[in-house]
């Protein structure tokens, strides 16, 4: 009997220290759970996103826009003209004002022999002339060099048809005046045509510029 309950004491012994090793086991089977990261691995180095390629002709697309600022670069132009009016002409599409000078609107009147007449057009008709004849136009093109741009965003320009500088004889001419906001360039032409009573010269007129500041508020 002292040897059976001693017997009885070892098992029981032995099943108590049977749950503490089962605890201490890892249980990585059968847990449901994803197992722990090593959070001391290095990550994956992330790589730089590739530069984007800027697309061809992209240096054409920059610089300014403002249709003001890309006029004041207007190269020279060498074309045929062909008059507006008095003082503005087109030369390869692009409306140009001649520079120094300034002659009557197209619907502008003056007075001549007691007269009213259309200045304006006469005028016009003058520098189609100019442009039109033919001893020069089958051998000659209209050259254009800009000074500065006009309120509208035209180019202001010296317009030379071979030698012959088109602002300077429409006032030498008679048929427009030094526009003095541009400067005195052609006041030499201006008082040669004034002595001689030439085109507007020959009758009363009223100055391109208060003309239209008494009618159109310019």
């Amino acid at each position: 009997m002292p040897r059976a309950r001693a017997a009885f004491l070892v098992l029981l012994g032995t099943l108590a220290m049977s749950p503490i090793s089962w605890a201490q086991a890892p249980n990585s089977l059968g847990s449901g759970k994803a197992p722990v990261p090593n959070v001391r691995a290095p990550l994956p180095r992330a790589e730089p996103p590739a530069a984007a390629t800027a697309p061809a002709g992209n240096a054409m697309l920059s610089g300014p826009s403002s249709s003001t600022e890309v006029e004041r670069r207007l190269p020279t132009t060498t074309a045929t003209g062909r008059v507006v009016n008095g003082d503005t002409i087109k030369v390869d599409g692009r409306t140009i004002r001649l520079w120094g000078i300034d002659a009557p609107e197209l619907v502008q009147a003056c007075e001549r022999d007691g007269r009213s007449y259309a200045c304006g057009h006469e005028a016009a008709a003058y520098l189609r002339t100019l442009l039109s004849s033919v001893t020069v136009a089958a051998a000659l093109e209209v050259t254009c060099v800009p000074r500065t741009n006009d309120r509208y965003g035209r180019p202001v320009a010296v317009c030379m048809l071979g030698d012959m500088d088109l602002g300077a004889e429409m006032v030498r001419a008679g048929w427009a005046l030094a526009f003095t906001q541009h400067g005195r360039d052609y006041a030499p032409q201006e008082d040669e045509a004034r002595q001689s009573r030439r085109g507007l010269w020959e009758g009363t007129f009223e100055a391109p510029w208060e003309w239209r500041e008494r009618k159109l508020g310019e």
